[in-house]
């Protein structure tokens, strides 16, 4: 599965921008013609621009360190399981309560508790913190995205920009090659804003609907 595939234009940007207040009524002034819609397709935005590529390049190098990292875990998982098995055989035909009332198994079996449970939230922290991260550094890229989208709008005296994924459109009314081309000619506009982010630092955040892989 490709990066750019955890995607969703609803992540990237809202299904409709409003150009400024200013342009709109400079528009109602002059005749108060119905607002023109554009439409723009956020994904290949993501996917083809130089921004996009830099933040996809960069959520897959924080994909592989997080992996290495993981791995990592794999010899605490080895030993955990062999000491189920141990565990298992020591128990063998007795009842939990008998476990219970051991005096020598039942801290054995408290302790592989405690082992087992910090291995796995030592796992779910770790996919946390790239979902985090991924949902943050998607935000930004909206953030660097916007203007360059309202600008396109306004070159084309369009008040709305619509998702292209969610309309049927004439090729005209597409500013995609547009917000790309003014995207990559901005210095400020080709480098992502990727950093890892702790899994705490989106408790509680909605996060981005998955597109379709690609």
């Amino acid at each position: 599965m490709r990066v750019v595939s955890i995607f969703s234009a609803a992540a990237l940007a809202v299904a409709a921008l409003a150009v400024s207040s200013d342009a709109l009524a400079q528009r109602n002034r002059g005749g108060g013609q119905a607002t023109t819609a554009v439409v723009i397709n956020y994904q290949r935005v993501a996917a083809d621009s130089a921004l996009g590529r830099d933040m996809q390049a960069k959520l897959a190098a924080l994909r592989q360190q997080i992996a290495t990292e993981a791995q990592a875990l794999a010899p605490e998982e080895q030993s955990l399981a062999q000491e189920a098995q141990r565990l298992a055989q020591a128990s063998r035909n007795m009842t939990p309560q008998q476990i219970q009332n051991n005096a020598t198994l039942a801290p054995q079996f408290q302790q592989f508790n405690q082992r087992r449970q910090q291995l796995e939230g030592r796992r779910a922290t770790l996919g946390g913190d790239f979902e985090c991260s991924s949902l943050i550094a998607l935000r930004d890229l909206e953030t660097q995205i916007q203007p360059v989208v309202r600008q396109v709008m306004q070159s084309r005296g369009a008040g709305i920009a619509i998702n292209s994924a969610s309309a049927t459109f004439d090729a005209a009314y597409d500013i995609t090659n547009a917000v790309i081309q003014q995207l990559d000619q901005n210095q400020n506009t080709r480098v992502a804003n990727v950093t890892r982010r702790s899994a705490a630092e989106c408790q509680g955040q909605q996060q981005p609907a998955a597109a379709p892989a690609q």
